[in-house]
């Protein structure tokens, strides 16, 4: 597996469904070669970028609320 800056590996299945959802599908899905964990690679955009962001921004949101119940 070589390594491309224009590539997003992701290792989190609740991330890949969220930008599925979302309208944004992998380009192929891999093992790491030394963990053997399942990864999705998308190809890096704004519009993937902006997901990312909404998508941390919802989880740090949801982390607050049951943390501060």
């Amino acid at each position: 597996m070589s390594t491309n800056i224009n590539d997003f590996y992701c290792y989190s299945t609740t991330l890949m469904h969220f930008l599925k959802a979302n309208g944004v599908r992998y380009e192929y899905t891999t093992r790491h070669k030394t963990t053997g964990n399942r990864m999705w690679v998308f190809k890096r955009d704004e519009r993937l970028g902006a997901l990312l962001d909404e998508y941390h921004e919802r989880k740090a949101k949801y982390l607050t609320e049951v943390h501060s119940k």
